[in-house]
């Protein structure tokens, strides 16, 4: 399935609220850095701002005024300055008609693929990008997508030429970068000071998709591929994918398998949700998906992966500078308070980094890939998703007290604060107990810590 926001009908396109936002900051001739985590959509999203109907959608007359080129740096044939220049170059002639045949242009563009000196290069350049801006009324946009690479490995001056550049013609070129992290952090050594300052204020973190874009996408699927998805499913399909582009293609692979192999296929809601829940499993294990889950995971930084890995434990401090950049990058979102991944698949995944491998010894334990809770070996009667929550809260803090606030936080939300009386919370733990101990009325694993809480032991 093709990752492209147009819609079915030609006209329409997903990523309304980020097209706004950027094109505003553009008309006022504003540059705009888009940030995102692996696969989230930013070439998707600059694709579409290249396409001139979405400015005139958008902006009406005044798109006319400008010209937007699409400057993709995985076509660059060689990462030095030579490689990035001819890119920008003839990524100037493909956009337009009128550019293609300028004679300036092509003059440059011939001089720096084949310089007479390594002065040729950015002179070459110069001349060409001025002659491009100098040919007509319209203002150049530059959107560089997988801009991570030329940034770091490029020679600086590429960049202080694009800025003395745009100096030079003020009011007539901007750019739109697509990055995996603010460009001032991938200036660690301080080489672009002077090109990172133009994005200063304006960097646009690109989030997933909504339910109601993901569903669009998930539509979309359906036609291509002839699947039979109910509103039940594309719940589901958000929920596990949390409107990454890539991951809800992946789970629709899965789901749409998984339903195909069924006998009978499944249709009263109750055996959905049933068949939902046993598939979890499958997309825990799924490779593709897994794979989606580890470059996200690879991306970030040691006290990112950490302060994840620790989200569930009852008496984590958390940073909280490193928890407002992960809200920022839209992987944690607010739930009744509390910070939480954006989709159950990262949830998982994280949740796997974090837990060890079952000892031998071990008489009872959480399998996180299946979401099963394991006693000697033998799974339990399946917990509800209030009992798998309390369990969850409860393994990964295994020997530990967890008290009765802990519980309902993590459990139900700060909002439940006021609402959750330990009547509540006793008969929960009453349930649990039944599923999980062999003798409900003498615990071995689920003790009572009178006046302070519950502990799990696993031996």
């Amino acid at each position: 399935m093709p990752l492209t926001l147009r819609l079915l009908n030609g006209g329409g396109y997903m990523r309304r609220h980020d097209v706004e936002n950027i094109l505003r900051h553009l008309y006022a001739m504003q540059c705009v850095e888009i940030i995102g985590v692996s696969n989230i959509g930013k070439s998707a999203l600059l694709r579409l701002l290249a396409q001139p109907d979405v400015w005139v959608q958008e902006l009406g007359e005044a798109a006319q005024e400008f010209l937007p080129v699409y400057v993709d740096c995985n076509r660059i044939l060689d990462m030095t300055e030579q490689g990035f220049c001819e890119l920008v170059l003839r990524c100037l002639q493909e956009a337009s008609p009128a550019l293609g045949v300028l004679p300036e242009l092509v003059h440059a563009y011939d001089m720096l693929v084949s310089p007479s000196s390594d002065f040729q290069v950015p002179l070459s350049f110069s001349r060409g990008l001025t002659a491009a801006l100098e040919s007509g009324p319209r203002k150049l946009v530059l959107l560089f997508d997988e801009f991570d690479d030329p940034y770091q490995q490029v020679d600086a001056r590429v960049f202080l030429n694009l800025r003395a550049i745009q100096d030079r013609h003020n009011g007539q070129l901007i750019f739109v970068t697509a990055s995996g992290r603010p460009l001032t952090l991938l200036n660690q050594d301080g080489r672009h000071d002077e090109f990172a300052e133009i994005f200063s204020h304006r960097s646009w973190y690109l989030a997933p998709l909504t339910r109601s874009d993901t569903e669009l996408q998930v539509r979309r699927y359906m036609t291509a591929y002839e699947a039979a998805f109910t509103s039940a499913d594309i719940d589901f399909i958000y929920q596990w994918s949390g409107g990454h582009p890539r991951m809800a293609e992946g789970v629709c692979r899965v789901l749409q398998a998984a339903l195909e192999a069924a006998e009978p296929t499944p249709l009263d809601p109750m055996e959905r949700w049933q068949f939902h829940r046993k598939l979890a499993a499958t997309l825990l294990e799924d490779v593709y998906l897994a794979r989606e889950c580890s470059k996200i995971w690879c991306e970030l930084t040691p006290e990112e992966q950490a302060e994840l890995m620790a989200l569930t434990l009852a008496d984590h401090n958390p940073d909280h500078a490193v928890v407002d950049e992960l809200l920022r990058r839209h992987l944690l979102r607010r739930v009744e308070g509390r910070p939480q991944l954006f989709c159950r698949l990262l949830a998982g995944f994280v949740q796997r980094q974090a837990a060890p491998a079952a000892p031998e010894s071990t008489s009872l334990w959480v399998d996180t890939a299946s979401g099963q809770v394991l006693v000697n070996g033998a799974p339990v009667e399946t917990l509800t998703a209030l009992e798998y929550r309390l369990m969850q809260l409860l393994f990964q803090n295994r020997d530990k007290i967890v008290d009765k606030y802990q519980i309902v936080t993590h459990v139900w939300g700060e909002s439940y604060i006021d609402e959750v009386d330990d009547a509540r919370i006793e008969k929960l733990i009453s349930r649990l107990r039944q599923k999980i101990e062999p003798d409900p009325s003498s615990p071995n694993f689920l003790t009572t810590i009178r006046g302070r809480g519950y502990r799990l032991v696993v031996n």
